[in-house]
């Protein structure tokens, strides 16, 4: 087996880290764990029809609730205007949904009770983080309870065979459902284990620790056992070597670096908590901010999509042309020469035309340079002598007379056929870039086309190359047989 090579069998019987426990953890996180700042939902925006069309504030780009410049719609100071809003409860005109006559009996989101809204509950707050009662998800500092009751009930030697299997197939979201069943029957399992159970067996599957630069306050990485705000992003890779040139900067230099890595990571999910659009503050949406509003300092202009006209979207067309007249749609997969649809530039039937064209002999606009005024461009063939094509398509038979040597500069022949000995002061060395010699004859020192082309785990000169000389750098894995194999520390 090569250094890099993945194994293709595995000794299933001999399952690391089996346990008896089968214990479930906590089902308290689901999926409606997270909140959303959801803003207006009926009125002028959304899927009304009636609202801003209706009103004609926002047709010169002002106001969609008053009609005033200056200022946009969510800013208005004036009261809002219920000239042609529709309720979305009983399809009336004239109100919103929460002041509806005949709306139903509100729910609380807490209890499930009718009759009063989560801030009005009796019941204690329950974190929808731990499960525990008495706080929110957004000061938690628990361990969250991870519901994995979506995955079956089965022994870790089960679990590990799925795994097994799932690499072979080389079926990256398998493994990791494999690897939520397994941690459901172990729930003790750590990442550290797992990479060490893989290196120990020649699993190829490799858990790389990487440091995202940026990560959205709304995220966080969070461990097997539901501890979040984890330094490093844990990924799933079928080799130890980074796939792309930019993943160089963000992965580990050793493979004890990612071990230790692995011991203050996870894999990336939400916090479940929403993040404020005024304060910029993670706990609360804006509609509940604290602090005062804040004020805008720019005014958002609305530009249509379409014919690039301000004070009007797409959507807001039948407005558009009620104050500019129609307005031709655009086809934006039109031909760029004629401008007609049905077809690309290059099956054009048209000639091509110049329109936005710069001649490159007099610059100016409006011709090419074959057709250059001021003399010049020829456009005959180079071959021939004739015009309407090129040499390229040239049919007649090629003229040597025509051809000069790279080598000698004589005419009637090219430098491959040329007869005298090659001229080397015209030859540049792709090595040295010294003129003179090729680089088969070159005598300074080779240079590596990409030094950083064949190491795994970015820092190692070795690669697979010094592991195939034996050389103990860290830089490789051991071959297949290797005593040290089983050793997670050597395995690279």
């Amino acid at each position: 087996m090569s250094d890099w090579e993945t194994p293709t069998t595995t000794n299933g019987g001999d399952t690391w880290g089996a346990s008896e426990n089968t214990g479930s953890a906590g089902a308290t996180w689901g999926a409606n764990g997270g909140t959303h700042d959801a803003g207006a939902t009926n009125g002028h925006f959304g899927g009304d029809t009636n609202g801003d069309a209706a009103e004609g504030g926002g047709g010169g780009g002002g106001c969609f609730n008053c009609g005033q410049t200056g200022h946009n719609k969510a800013d208005c100071p004036n009261p809002r205007s219920m000239e042609g809003v529709v309720c979305r409860v009983c399809n009336k005109d004239g109100h919103m949904a929460k002041e509806c006559p005949d709306a139903p009996p509100m729910v609380c989101r807490r209890c499930g009770e009718d009759g009063h809204m989560v801030k009005e509950c009796p019941q204690p707050e329950i974190c929808k983080n731990c499960g525990e009662e008495g706080h929110g998800a957004a000061g938690c500092k628990s361990a969250r309870k991870v519901d994995r009751s979506q995955f079956p009930d089965m022994t870790a030697e089960a679990a590990w065979e799925i795994i097994v299997a799932a690499i072979k197939e080389r079926e990256l979201d398998d493994v990791k459902d494999a690897v939520q069943i397994y941690v459901k029957a172990s729930p003790d399992t750590t990442y550290v284990q797992l990479e060490e159970a893989f290196r120990s067996q020649e699993v190829g599957i490799w858990l790389i620790a990487i440091e995202k630069p940026y990560m959205a306050p709304t995220l966080t990485n969070m461990d097997l056992q539901g501890n979040m705000d984890k330094k490093y992003t844990v990924t799933y890779r079928f080799s130890p070597k980074p796939t792309r040139p930019r993943e160089r900067e963000v992965w580990p230099e050793t493979p004890e670096q990612n071990m230790e890595r692995l011991t203050d990571a996870g894999e990336v999910v939400d916090r479940g908590i929403s993040k404020c659009r005024n304060c910029d503050e993670l706990g609360h949406s804006a509609k509940f901010c604290p602090e005062e509003k804040r004020d805008t300092d720019t005014v958002n202009i609305v530009k249509c999509y379409n014919c690039d006209g301000e004070g009007h979207r797409v959507r807001d067309y039948i407005l558009a042309n009620q104050l500019s007249g129609p307005v031709p749609r655009v086809d934006r997969y039109a031909c760029k020469n004629c401008g007609k649809g049905g077809h690309i530039s290059k099956e054009c039937p048209e000639p091509r035309s110049a329109e936005g064209v710069e001649c490159n002999k007099c610059h100016e606009m409006g011709h090419f340079g074959k057709d250059c005024p001021t003399g010049g461009g020829g456009g005959g063939c180079r071959n021939c002598g004739q015009e309407g094509h090129k040499a390229a398509d040239c049919t007649e038979p090629r003229d040597m007379s025509k051809v000069q040597c790279r080598n000698c500069d004589e005419y009637g022949h090219t430098g491959k056929e040329c007869p005298k000995p090659r001229d080397y002061s015209r030859v540049k060395c792709s090595n040295c870039q010294e003129m003179g010699h090729t680089k088969v004859r070159c005598k300074n020192p080779l240079v590596a086309e990409d030094d950083a082309g064949d190491r795994g785990f970015g820092g190692n000169d070795g690669g697979a190359g010094a592991a195939a000389t034996g050389a103990d750098d860290g830089s490789a894995w051991p071959a297949a047989g290797d005593a040290s194999a089983v050793d997670a520390n050597s395995a690279w």
